[in-house]
């Protein structure tokens, strides 16, 4: 662990601050002992993790319109039952009561996770309807009002034993989402045959384990081209050049370069909420920015002029500063506020190039 004084304490409560109001939290989260990350949930942050470059934060998502979404979030459904007994419909009910407020819905999707029912080998297909339930019935006056957001046709033969099949869900979320997700009454699912029958949804997907049917809401936050690591890095400056900071002892000052600077969560304080990664290289840049400057030295032309003229009057003007020239995203698997498992691409946070400027 660090060994920290009262300033250095103080200075990683104001970090940590401005990162839980860059994620989009209103506090700390709490997070539950018992909490189980989701395997799709991981899967979804390594692909992240996987796709992620110093050009973008977008959510690599084909087959959905994510192309600016850097956030998902992940619900699980509150095992509901079907209609009754022997009905053929299943009526499912997400744990979501909001999404914060500056975060636009890009898209959703639900993931069920495949049975191995053999009395349904025999058919060719089935149909899975997916309906969002704008409103409920009332028994023996009113029917239901339902609005159809995606259907899809399965070859069963072709389909293997807890294979996972995704559904469009956007419509209805979108829906929600204008209404403060006040009118959130489920959505109903149905499956049938090539036959013409209906068959009992729980012999085709594992609706009785919630882990097995989440529902992914990506979204995007509006905050891809700012840099809390660019502030973070402004006041670690500062506090370099304050008086009473240790004296430079080495002769021949190094160069304008990158350096190693792995943030472990745990030593700063944040892993019991941040899930994924423990930590991760950031780096930093460091070194003289002097006359003459090398030709490998990532320099703009102002920082040319400007070391020019810092040679031949250093009291009025100063040298260029070294300083990151490139940034990348980091993927993060944290707990919200709301106690709800997110994944995000964080922009700018850590360093590929340096260069003079």
């Amino acid at each position: 662990m660090l060994h920290t004084g009262l300033g250095a304490i103080a200075g990683y409560e104001e970090v940590e601050n401005n990162l839980i109001a860059k994620l989009g939290l209103t506090r700390r989260p709490v997070v539950d002992k018992n909490m189980k990350i989701p395997s799709a949930t991981m899967e979804l942050y390594k692909s992240m993790l996987e796709e992620n470059n110093a050009i973008t934060t977008h959510l690599p998502l084909p087959g959905l319109h994510t192309s600016s979404a850097n956030t998902a979030r992940t619900y699980s459904h509150k095992g509901s039952a079907p209609i009754n007994a022997k009905s053929k419909r299943y009526r499912l009910q997400f744990d979501i009561d909001s999404i914060p407020e500056r975060e636009q819905v890009k898209a959703a999707e639900v993931r069920f996770t495949m049975v191995n029912d053999t009395t349904l080998r025999n058919e060719e297909f089935i149909h899975v309807i997916i309906h969002d339930i704008v409103q409920p019935g009332v028994k023996g006056i009113s029917k239901p009002i339902l609005r159809l957001i995606d259907s899809k046709s399965i070859t069963m033969s072709e389909v293997s034993k807890s294979e996972v099949i995704s559904f469009d869900v956007t419509p209805a979320i979108a829906r929600l989402s204008k209404n403060n997700f006040k009118d959130n009454h489920g959505m109903l699912v149905q499956c049938v045959t090539e036959s013409g029958s209906h068959t009992h949804l729980l012999s085709v997907f594992d609706f009785a384990s919630p882990e097995k049917t989440l529902l992914f809401v990506y979204t995007d936050d509006g905050t891809s081209e700012k840099s809390t690591l660019q502030r973070m890095m402004r006041r670690s400056k500062r506090s370099a050049d304050e008086p009473g900071a240790p004296p430079k002892r080495s002769k021949k000052k190094p160069i304008c370069q990158r350096y190693s600077m792995y943030v472990d969560f745990k030593d700063v304080g944040f892993s019991d909420w941040i899930q994924a990664p423990p930590g991760y290289d950031a780096f930093y840049c460091h070194g003289e920015c002097a006359f003459p400057l090398a030709s490998h030295i990532n320099a703009s032309n102002h920082a040319v002029i400007q070391t020019l003229m810092n040679s031949y009057n250093p009291a009025a003007v100063p040298r260029p500063c070294c300083v990151p020239t490139k940034l990348s995203s980091q993927t993060l698997l944290y707990v919200d506020d709301d106690g709800k498992l997110v994944v995000k691409n964080y922009s700018a946070m850590t360093v590929k190039e340096c260069g003079c400027r």
